[in-house]
């Protein structure tokens, strides 16, 4: 186990011995970036609990209440992180087939593993709890003694939830040992995740916290009193640490030993039973399916609509292999589930906005071309931007053919353009039905947005060229390096230009239905009408003709 932990420092320190100083200057950008979102949830946290340590009577139980809900879920987070990381870390890591080749026991190997599966699965999530923890002890004036208790107790906390999510899977992969249980996993758990999203908006929390509705928690008491699942660590972590706080040693101590001896519990369970199931578990996990496909091949729907339009053949070639190689990846399945989500949770927080008259309906649905922007570019950096890159080995393949790099550029444009050109029209059509847009703010969103998604699929394209990274192991390596920076920046700026452009002419149409006769300036209108064209210009050319240069010149890494 030293001999594997040495392996992993020497392997960080030569990682941060040969960064660049851009990778370090962007490194430490990102890291700025977080500690000011962290910076703003300890405010906003602050502000809540402030808020309801002021209630009376009752204001001390809200928050243990809300404390201990924020734990079960944090639990329950990294019990299903657990579960899908130790997929890849225990199953499918590439320095596997060498460590079990090597005079290493079974076990060791596994440790070594399981420790790596534990911080990774737990470390962002945990992140994210501590401006929580800070709000609270600030609120209650805990002093740095309760922070340090939390930082002892979150140690055996996290490994308790890592390890029943990694002995979930363990025992799964025993009893399935097949590479399609993977895919089962990630597909239950994206549905898992996206039904909890989903019934966590449905249920308004809002309106926990409005001063109008405070009176009636009052109904409740019995029901904040009651223990938040008692027999979950995290309700033995909340009592701990309210024990703490109340300066009641006893149960403080006994809490914190039911917890430490639930960890050492779970993962000496974890560890015990490796070494039965871990073997056969890794071995049907490099099994595949035996492929059953036909010997004679038909046409394909792209060849056959390329033939019907005259189109060439090799864009519907192209089109064709992105669509089989996309729906075999399971984790895109399980991503279109949280999509699906996201669209639900959007529209719906959309038809609850307190909006009043029918003008300040039309101009939220012009301002939601922003707001869906944003939605857009975010989706474009997961799918569209790392379509090149996720080209991988192949690369060469695809470069080796008889296919020019337009025609590349145009096929992953186009499968990109229609699945967001329906989730955009989705996010404005439904918006302005539901909030009962005026003729000319519905005509315009759309508009807008199909222009948008145009350029922002081009943008995701070509900046995906100019910055190329074929050889990660992972797409998120792709979608956070400095090449998926320039693409939101510029995705966001162009976002915001549209909506700028606009403005001039819905101003407008504001005037002119209060009744102004000189509302409408023709120069004005051709002026932002230019503007705009000669912005998604640049956006759709620019970086296509990068891209392009930069893939034909490219000789590897």
């Amino acid at each position: 186990m030293r001999l594997l932990l040495r392996r992993k420092l020497l392997s960080s320190k030569n990682r941060l011995r040969t960064m660049t100083p851009w990778e370090w200057s962007r490194n430490a950008a990102f890291v700025l970036v977080g500690l000011w979102m962290l910076a703003g949830l300890r405010y906003g946290f602050h502000r809540l609990l402030s808020y309801l340590a002021g209630v009376e009577l009752i204001g001390l139980l809200l928050i243990w209440k809300l404390t201990a809900m924020a734990l079960l879920t944090t639990f329950g987070m990294i019990m299903l992180s657990s579960l899908i990381i130790s997929l890849s870390t225990l199953f499918y890591a590439r320095d596997l087939p060498f460590l079990l080749r090597a005079p290493i026991g079974l076990r060791t190997v596994f440790l070594d593993k399981s420790l790596e599966t534990s911080f990774f699965s737990s470390w962002m999530i945990a992140l994210a709890i501590f401006p929580f923890v800070i709000a609270l002890g600030q609120v209650l004036q805990l002093g740095w003694g309760f922070f340090a208790v939390f930082l002892a107790l979150t140690l055996p906390f996290l490994l308790c939830a890592a390890a029943l999510g990694m002995l979930f899977t363990l025992v799964l992969m025993f009893l399935f040992p097949s590479s399609r249980t993977r895919d089962v996993v990630w597909v239950l758990s994206s549905l898992s995740v996206a039904a909890l999203y989903t019934l966590l908006r449905f249920s308004e929390p809002e309106k926990l916290i409005r001063p109008d509705a405070m009176k009636l928690v009052a109904e409740y008491l019995d029901y904040l009193q009651a223990p938040t699942a008692p027999y979950a660590p995290s309700w033995w972590m909340t009592k701990a640490l309210a024990a703490w706080a109340k300066g009641n040693w006893e149960v403080f101590l006994r809490q914190s030993a039911l917890l430490c001896a639930a960890a050492a519990g779970a993962y000496g369970l974890l560890l015990a039973l490796a070494g039965r199931l871990y073997a056969r578990g890794y071995s049907g996990a490099q099994e595949s399916r035996r492929a059953r496909n036909p010997i004679d091949i038909p046409k394909t729907p792209e060849l056959r609509l390329a033939e019907r339009l005259g189109a060439g053949r090799e864009i519907a070639i192209l089109y064709w292999r992105e669509r089989k190689c996309f729906f075999r990846d399971v984790k895109h399945w399980s991503q279109l589930v949280l999509i699906g989500a996201l669209l639900c949770v959007y529209l719906f927080s959309i038809s609850r906005l307190p909006l009043d008259t029918p003008d300040l309906k039309s101009l939220v649905c012009f301002l939601n071309i922003g707001i869906a922007g944003f939605v857009l570019s975010a989706l474009g950096l997961r799918f569209t931007f790392p379509s090149i890159s996720l080209e991988g080995r192949s690369w060469w393949v695809v470069r080796s053919s008889p296919l020019t790099v337009d025609s590349l550029l145009l096929e992953k444009w186009l499968f990109s353009l229609f699945p967001m050109l329906l989730i955009a029209t989705a996010l404005i059509a439904l918006s302005n039905h539901l909030l009962l847009a005026d003729a000319f703010i519905r005509r315009l969103s759309l508009a807008s947005i199909w222009l948008a998604v145009g350029a922002m699929t081009a943008m995701g394209v070509g900046l995906g060229a100019v910055f190329p990274r074929f050889h990660v192991e992972n797409i998120h390596q792709i979608e956070s390096s400095a090449g998926g920076f320039v693409y939101m920046a510029c995705s966001l700026a162009y976002v915001g230009f549209v909506v700028a452009s606009e403005a001039l002419p819905v101003r407008m149409h504001f005037m002119a239905k209060l009744g102004r006769p000189d509302a409408w300036d023709p120069a004005l209108l051709a002026l932002s009408g230019a503007a705009l064209a000669a912005a998604t210009a640049a956006a759709v050319a620019l970086p296509l003709a990068l891209g392009r240069r930069r893939l034909e010149r490219y000789e590897g890494d």
